[in-house]
């Protein structure tokens, strides 16, 4: 009995030890194992995890942790940058300079080698009451009163076609068709008008804080018919004098608008050796022998607001002045001092983008003065078919 006491204990004794070998070995791989995973390595046994955890420098461990965050900070940028616009789309800035200067050239230039072609389409309504009364002679006796209603229309066909010499310096000319019509008269007339060539000069660079600057002349010459070399009761295609005129211009960005102004002066130069009758005076028939046109001037500013990308809208005041136009009759011994003119205008211009490089522009103006037409209408496109709007190198 005591024998087999013995051997039961002796057994006993060995599956204990057993045990604790086994759950010591479970234990040293599960701790090798999670210290393996720490480092991003795979451990297939007790002995390669050991080695592995002693071997790895710490440094691994520093840079596998970071790898979400660099992910998720790629996938920020990629949003952001998905957001913010391509390279080639307009800012709003550029985008209302744009529609702004495709109907107020005078404030823009373009580049050198380039050249461009635009048409304008106007039409301008005249409309006025007349007083036509007679005295008996040497009498204030009243022989005849009428009241004339009279009415005028013109429409103007301008073709414009500039080309950059410079960066800052435009040439340009323009080359007008005119038909007009008068009611009371029943009369009509078309023809050429009166070709003008201009230049725009920046002499300043753009700069920030700075007001851009433009210069600009014109020379309009007298091709279309003169009212002083026709018959009283023909019409006219052209103003009948040469003259030149400078001026400036300016503008200023102001989200999300663009203010500008411009001022100018013309000086008309004198005809002479005409030979026009108009009626008769104290001294017989009276003939128009000279014509002086005098100094002219005028304003303009106003304001352009682009709606969105493809819409503008564009409103502005212009005023104009004429004075000292002077007439002689009769080799200089009659003359008449005609009183000066001014002439204010309304006007409202829509631009609508039909293309990426295509701006139509509507212009509505109504007249402010006596001087000025009643309505004028106009529309403008630029000329993109073969050649135009192209470099030349």
């Amino acid at each position: 009995m005591s024998v087999l006491a013995l051997s039961m204990s002796a057994i006993t004794g060995t599956l204990y030890a057993n045990n604790q070998v086994a759950q010591t070995e479970a234990e040293v791989q599960n701790t090798t194992v999670v210290s393996d995973a720490s480092t991003g390595s795979v451990v297939t046994s007790a002995t390669d995890s050991v080695q592995e955890a002693s071997t790895t420098p710490a440094t691994d461990v520093v840079t596998t942790e970071p790898a979400p965050i660099e992910a998720a900070n790629t996938g920020a940028n990629q949003a952001a940058t998905a957001l913010q616009k391509k390279e080639g789309d307009a800012s709003q800035e550029t985008n209302l300079q744009e529609v702004f200067t495709s109907n107020e050239r005078q404030y823009s230039l373009i580049k050198r080698g380039v050249f461009s072609a635009y048409y304008d389409l106007d039409y301008t309504y005249y409309r006025d009451t007349r007083i036509d009364l007679a005295l008996a002679d040497n009498s204030s006796q009243l022989n005849r009163l009428r009241i004339e209603e009279d009415a005028n229309h013109t429409l103007t066909n301008s073709f414009t076609v500039q080309y950059g010499i410079l960066d800052n310096l435009t040439l340009s000319a323009t080359v007008p068709f005119v038909a007009k019509s008068e009611i009371v008269r029943d009369t009509t007339a078309a023809g050429l008008g009166d070709i003008s060539l201009g230049a725009r000069w920046e002499p300043f660079p753009l700069k920030q804080g700075r007001l851009p600057l433009v210069l600009f002349g014109n020379l309009s010459t007298k091709t279309g018919d003169s009212p002083y070399e026709i018959g009283l009761d023909e019409l006219s295609t052209g103003k009948g004098y040469y003259s030149v005129g400078v001026g400036a211009s300016t503008r200023k960005y102001i989200d999300p608008v663009v203010l500008f102004a411009s001022a100018s002066a013309n000086y008309g130069f004198k005809e002479t050796g005409l030979d026009q009758a108009r009626g008769s005076g104290a001294k017989g028939p009276r003939i128009l022998t000279s014509f002086d046109p005098g100094i002219s001037g005028g304003f303009s500013f106003g304001f352009a607001y682009s709606f969105n990308y493809d819409v503008s809208l564009t409103m502005s005041y212009q005023q104009s002045f004429n004075m000292d136009a002077e007439f002689e009759f009769n080799n200089g011994d009659e003359s008449y001092k005609s009183p000066d003119q001014s002439s204010a205008m309304l006007s409202f211009a829509l631009g609508v983008r039909v293309s990426p490089e295509t701006i139509v522009n509507g212009t509505v103006g109504i007249g402010l003065t006596e001087d000025a037409p009643d309505v004028s209408l106009g529309l403008s496109f630029p000329l993109d078919f073969i050649g135009f709007g192209k470099k030349t190198k």
